[in-house]
């Protein structure tokens, strides 16, 4: 018998009718004189091994494999009839006893057929079950972007040459001042400071812009940002210190404070010292160790923080508390541009407590991590691997 799609009907299409024939066969009480010819015999027996041959157990039926078994069955016990017969009935029967003998021949190998399906469709049960609980599949976070350098751009987008020290800061005095307002943007992977004309500072976190003047001039010192950035400002009690994003505007005199503003509902301020005042659809003032979140609608929720890990990144650490290591290692691959792959989505929820130099690279950051014992985490090329 061949496979050729000719010869061998799929067993979704033979399913009901084949095991209609099978039902209709094992219920046959006719005398041997009505048995069914041969031909007809044949062609039934012929399409039940073709359903066996062509079996797709990836797509398995449960409601054929309960009648196959039935059928089955019944066949084990048409079996033991026949052997059962007695010379005499033999005899008696003639040459329809042997007609009767070549039928049951063929009822034998048809339930062959019936049991080598019903095999084959439990062990692809029992593999199909087993292989999905071993392999869990891979969990993937696309982070890395193609490498960049910082760049300073006019409002026209024209680049700007800007200098940029060995401590990574960026001085804003060495920028012509024919440059109203430019743009600071910080990639993946890259950190800057940047040192205002007012003597105030700001610390970029990867991945962060900022807006500023070369010059400030007018009632205000007005800068934008998108990302995150931990601020030191100058104190000037004529000129307030604005930061401006897409959600909110921060007012201060003179402060130490951070701003998360990806457009997300993450985005917030967290007051370190001094006093600063946050407006979005509503206003409200913050003591030192408060963060007020932006909400829907632009409302505004104030509660109390742990302020060390918004100030620890400034200071060049890796610090998370209590956090998942999906939120861990999603920063780790910001912080050194690279994608992170978890072997096992049982790996994300894990709950971690974590401190390291960012100095120590991304190699040294895993190490350290390795060493607590709780999974391995490997560099391949832009991909950090975690199992």
């Amino acid at each position: 018998m061949t496979h050729d799609d000719n010869n061998i009907k799929d067993i979704y299409s033979l399913d009901d009718e084949l095991l209609d024939a099978l039902d209709g066969m094992k219920d046959t009480q006719e005398p041997a004189t009505e048995l069914p010819d041969d031909d007809r015999t044949d062609a039934r027996l012929t399409d039940i091994l073709a359903l066996a041959a062509a079996a797709d157990c990836s797509r398995r039926n449960d409601d054929v494999e309960q009648r196959l078994q039935k059928i089955l069955t019944h066949y084990a016990g048409k079996g033991q009839c026949g052997d059962a017969q007695t010379d005499g009935e033999r005899q008696k029967d003639g040459d329809n006893g042997g007609r009767r003998r070549v039928w049951m021949m063929r009822v034998a190998m048809a339930a062959a057929a019936c049991a080598a399906l019903l095999t084959v469709m439990t062990m692809w049960r029992e593999n199909s079950g087993a292989k999905t609980a071993e392999t869990p599949q891979p969990v993937l976070f696309s982070i890395a972007q193609p490498e960049a350098d910082v760049t300073v751009k006019a409002e026209d987008g024209e680049r700007i040459a800007a200098e940029v020290t060995d401590d990574d800061e960026l001085d804003v005095s060495s920028l012509p001042e024919t440059a109203e307002r430019i743009e600071v943007c910080v990639p993946q992977g890259e950190k800057l400071t940047v040192a205002l004309p007012d003597g105030s500072k700001v610390f970029l976190h990867v991945g962060s812009r900022l807006k500023f003047p070369v010059r400030f001039v007018g009632s205000q010192r007005l800068v934008e940002l998108k990302g995150q950035a931990y601020f030191v400002v100058a104190k000037d009690a004529e000129k307030p210190f604005v930061v401006k994003t897409e959600r909110m505007t921060t007012r201060v005199l003179g402060t130490e404070f951070n701003v998360t503003a990806e457009g997300t509902a993450e985005d917030n301020v967290v007051l370190v010292s001094g006093s600063v005042s946050v407006a979005a659809a509503a206003q409200r003032i913050l003591k030192p160790g408060e963060r007020a979140r932006i909400h829907a609608g632009g409302r505004l929720e104030v509660d109390e923080v742990d302020v060390t890990p918004y100030t620890s990144w400034r200071d060049g650490f890796i610090y998370y508390d209590d956090v998942t290591l999906k939120d861990l290692l999603l920063s780790i691959g910001h912080e050194y541009n690279c994608d992170v792959e978890f072997a096992s989505p049982d790996l994300l929820d894990l709950k971690i407590h974590f401190v390291a130099e960012r100095g120590e690279g991304v190699q040294g950051i895993l190490d350290i991590l390795n060493m607590m014992n709780i999974v391995t985490a490997e560099l391949h090329g832009h991909k950090i691997c975690v199992r």
